[in-house]
């Protein structure tokens, strides 16, 4: 065993490191990323083409009978579950980074939204949901700024004006 000599500097060095290690130990899960497992929360691209809401995510090694899509109180709710099927037997893993699991994914929807209104598609790994109408928006309407001077003189020729 060799000896090292102690110096307080290098303590002192070390202290953000050990502190940091410290607090994150009990919350260690929140930090982690999951190991063998999916992300529980898949990437996600959401973008309007014409008056539709498009969402695409990448889900590659799903099949297709493992996705769920729902909908829930102007909530869409996408689901799966990756599956791993096969069996190796040559050798020792040191390390498999092939991910399996379930995912969840929940996204707001306009009110309006019905499930007639979702067509849902999944091809190459990629399934593309489209919401008809829910990127549609209502004109923009002009809100007059009034200064103070003019919202005091409005209040005070209602009072005045209406009780006589």
């Amino acid at each position: 065993m060799t000896l090292v000599r102690w110096t307080p500097f290098r303590e002192l060095r070390d202290m953000p490191y050990e502190m940091s290690r410290l607090i994150r130990r009990p919350f260690a899960s929140l930090f982690e990323e999951p190991v063998g497992g999916l992300e529980t929360v898949p990437p996600v691209d959401i973008f309007a083409k014409g008056g539709d809401l498009v969402i695409r995510m990448e889900l590659p090694g799903v099949k297709a009978e493992n996705l769920d899509i729902s909908l829930c109180e102007h909530t869409l709710c996408i689901s799966g579950e990756r599956k791993e099927e096969t069996e190796v037997s040559e050798g020792d893993y040191y390390r498999r980074e092939r991910s399996y699991g379930r995912f969840e994914r929940s996204l707001p929807v306009p009110e309006r939204v019905t499930e007639e209104d979702i067509d849902a598609v999944y091809e190459d790994g990629i399934l593309e949901v489209t919401v008809k109408g829910a990127a549609e928006t209502a004109p923009a309407k002009h809100i007059e700024v009034k200064t103070a001077g003019e919202k005091g003189a409005r209040k005070v020729e209602a009072r005045t004006g209406g009780g006589e």
